[in-house]
């Protein structure tokens, strides 16, 4: 029952005190929780997953100035981090990078200006155990002498292809023929190493969400928008400023998520070929009678990704509750939510659990309309399909919670439980998984026969022993503005 105490305390402490904005916290405090994460994946997540894996050497080639997804957790360095399986409790962490290029790792260790005791130094207590020159990593592997060695390539998954072109020439020709032929795919490793999350991992995405849930909840309400006045983009610049302010990452571009209408009472547009995303203009003006929904995403301690919508409807006079065929389309979206979180174990594929899921769902009478690419051909299949009373359903369940690059849900690592991400269908859901419970259920408007109405809900929870817990107060209602 580790993993729901901590998660009490940490929702009790969010419920009760409120929350400490990111920006509050200091940069020594994060600091020191981010290298209190580093420390415990090396000292209880490493071992397993290299273990589970089969792999005795673990290479983690990088450059300074290229991206590198793993970053979060290893730290920025130009020549190789290595991972060895010598026995005993601990694998041996190494870097064998460019002294004046790799520091901030480097420092973990020695100081700003400490060389260490010796080139091979080992024994440390700190993140890791040996600095060498990138020019010894022929002799530092024949001396280990690895079975395998996994290294950062992959032809599906994008956080383990980190490596280009000419430094994996540059590898093999360091190893020479014997180790090069010992090479795999650290992509298992990878994602082993990324989905099993220790405490602080969990909580501190605990934190994000209920900072994502706030920002996003008031964005929709009158505090933020004025009928008649306020602009989708305004309400867009407005979250970008609570999280600039907040300390959590904001856009610096001109591009912007913004609210989408999916439904408007009074409108007289003829709907596009794909209404799910009807009116989606930064200039349109929010009026009395629209029905729309949102998407943001906060990025917390430079490593924790958010990424889960709201919905709202904005009154008209004299109204007093949501229009009957919205409130239906939106019924029949939230009905399907605990079939869908029902099915969601730990042990079994991504691919399995979809097939879980709409068993269960056509079961409930719901008709499959999984999605290929997202586009306008897919909507027609919904149109070709929803024609009667019955609802269609599209699931995207994707991993969430570590930043691995600029597409988070694209790039992110872990089990993807949707049609289009086939590639992760093999990866087996693990303990204390976080994910994006995201879906789409499609119903006829009897106002607009014809071209269903895409109700998306999505929020970001966790996979435990006991099934999908939430990490946030879930959507149960559509938000209303007066």
């Amino acid at each position: 029952m580790y993993v729901a105490r901590a998660l009490l305390i940490c929702l009790f402490t969010i419920a009760a005190t409120g929350l400490v904005k990111a920006h509050e916290i200091g940069a020594k405090t994060t600091a020191e929780i981010m290298h209190l994460i580093r420390s415990e994946k090396f000292d209880l997540i490493l071992p397993e997953a290299m273990r589970d894996n089969g792999v005795d050497m673990w290479i983690h080639a990088t450059r300074v100035g290229r991206p590198d997804p793993m970053s979060v957790y290893f730290g920025s360095v130009d020549g190789y981090i290595i991972f060895t399986d010598r026995g005993g409790e601990r694998i041996e962490r190494a870097v064998l990078g460019n002294r004046n290029r790799s520091q901030n790792v480097q420092e973990e260790r020695d100081g700003p200006t400490g060389r260490g005791p010796s080139r091979y130094s080992s024994g440390s207590n700190d993140l890791y155990d040996v600095f060498a020159s990138p020019d010894d990593l022929s002799k530092f592997v024949s001396e280990r002498d690895p079975k395998n060695i996994a290294v950062n390539t992959s032809s599906w998954l994008a956080v383990a292809d980190g490596i280009s072109a000419t430094e994996y020439e540059k590898l093999i020709k360091a190893l020479g023929p014997e180790y090069s032929s010992r090479i795999v795919s650290s992509e298992n490793v990878i994602t082993d190493f990324s989905v099993r999350r220790v405490q602080r991992e969990i909580v501190a995405f605990a934190n994000a969400v209920e900072m994502h849930r706030q920002i996003l909840e008031r964005a929709l309400s009158n505090e933020v928008i004025t009928p008649g006045e306020t602009t989708l983009q305004d309400v867009a610049w407005w979250v970008q400023e609570q999280l600039q302010d907040q300390g959590l990452a904001w856009s610096d571009s001109l591009e912007l998520s913004i609210p989408r209408i999916l439904y408007s009472v009074n409108s007289e547009r003829v709907a596009p070929p794909d209404p799910r995303w009807w009116i989606h203009y930064p200039e349109y003006v929010i009026q009395p009678g629209d029905f729309g929904t949102y998407d943001i995403g906060v990025l917390y301690l430079g490593a924790f990704r958010t990424d889960f919508k709201r919905n709202f409807y904005v009154m008209q006079d004299g109204e007093t509750t949501v229009p009957g065929s919205i409130q239906h389309a939106y019924d029949r979206a939230i009905a399907a939510r605990e079939i869908i979180r029902q099915n969601i174990k730990i042990g079994r594929t991504a691919g399995d659990t979809l097939n879980s899921i709409i068993s269960a769902m056509e079961a409930a009478g719901y008709i499959s309309t999984q999605f290929i690419n997202m586009g306008t051909e897919d909507y027609k299949m919904i149109q070709r399909k929803i024609t009667g009373s019955k609802s269609g359903f599209s699931i995207d369940l994707h991993p969430e919670g570590t930043k691995t690059g600029p597409a988070a849900s694209d790039a992110a690592v872990g089990a993807s439980i949707a049609q289009f991400r086939g590639d992760r269908a093999h990866l087996t859901i693990q303990e204390d998984h976080l994910f994006s419970l995201e879906y789409m259920v499609h119903t006829v408007m009897p106002e607009r026969p014809g071209y269903p109405m895409s109700v998306n809900i999505e929020g970001n929870h966790i996979v435990t022993r006991w099934g999908v817990e939430y990490l946030h107060p879930p959507n149960d209602r559509i938000l209303l503005i007066h």
